[in-house]
């Protein structure tokens, strides 16, 4: 079964690659000899020599050439080698700095590639390489370092194994707590808005009947934050099984790509799982 998977996972590459010869890239792209026998090492050729036919310190193209150049740059990396590809970010990102217009272009094209809602491949400790380059890079404005010096900061404290940051949160009775003093064998934690999409997220959480069990066994506690500070009526329409409660400084201190939010934590407030979507959250649950 792994060879299998394997075999479709490099048909899936040599097809990416065979397509970027055709017109409709931005300039061709490196074909791995035939040398590289296996997934890795084709991918890690592809991504040491991606850009090689592309001058990165000149302006870049209009009408999303570029950036969909980059999305197939990233798609090999999850085959490749991590240091290879951490190797390929810093000579890439390193040339990029000629040119600070280019360089603004390509923090925003790694943020929605890695690490926005849309991105088709979430990696951290990928991510933060861009980041880190953008924020270290003294050539760009104030504003554009201090804005990856917070999501740095956020990715940094509240990656999965790591214990999530010990946010303080308002209670519905108006009490103030952090989230180092709840005691549980597990924590599911909902940050919300006002959005309808957090309303439906409430609506099927409260619902499951597997999440109430757990609840009622002592298993687990749900809690909700809502970002910012909810209507005078908000608590009396929430879940009563719930530790219900706001924040306005979550968005700040929490890794948030996505409201509603869910994180898993163990009874050490160590993350299990974070970012998921409802069903996402259900499946790790169960």
């Amino acid at each position: 079964m792994k060879r299998l998977i394997s075999l479709c996972l490099l048909a899936a590459v040599l097809c990416l690659n065979t397509r970027a010869q055709q017109a409709e890239t931005l300039f061709p792209y490196p074909q791995a000899p035939d040398s590289c026998s296996t997934l890795e090492s084709r991918c890690n050729y592809i991504i040491q020599h991606f850009w090689d036919n592309f001058d990165i310190t000149r302006p870049l193209p209009e009408q999303g050439k570029f950036e969909t150049a980059f999305r197939d740059y990233v798609t090999f990396f999850r085959y490749a080698n991590r240091n290879i590809v951490f190797a390929s970010i810093r000579d890439f990102m390193f040339k990029a700095r000629s040119n600070t217009n280019n360089l603004v272009r390509i923090g925003q094209t790694a943020e929605q590639a890695l690490y926005s809602p849309y991105a088709e491949y979430w990696s951290d400790e990928v991510y933060l390489q861009f980041a880190k380059s953008m924020a270290e890079t003294s050539t760009l404005k104030k504003d554009i370092r201090n804005y990856y010096k917070q999501q740095i900061k956020r990715i940094e404290h509240n990656q999965e194994g790591s214990i999530i940051t010990d946010l303080e949160i308002n209670l519905s009775d108006g009490e103030k707590t952090r989230l180092s003093e709840l005691q549980a064998k597990g924590f599911l934690i909902l940050f919300t808005d006002n959005s309808s999409e957090s309303s439906i997220a409430r609506l099927r959480l409260s619902t499951d009947i597997n999440i109430n069990s757990l609840i009622s066994s002592g298993q687990l506690a749900v809690i909700q934050v809502y970002l910012g500070r909810p209507d005078s009526d908000w608590a009396a329409a929430q879940p009563q099984n719930w530790t219900n409660a706001y924040s306005d400084q979550a968005a700040k201190q929490i890794d948030l790509r996505m409201l509603p939010c869910c994180y898993l934590l163990d009874g050490e407030r160590k993350i299990l799982n974070k970012n998921v979507d409802i069903e996402q959250l259900k499946q790790a649950i169960n």
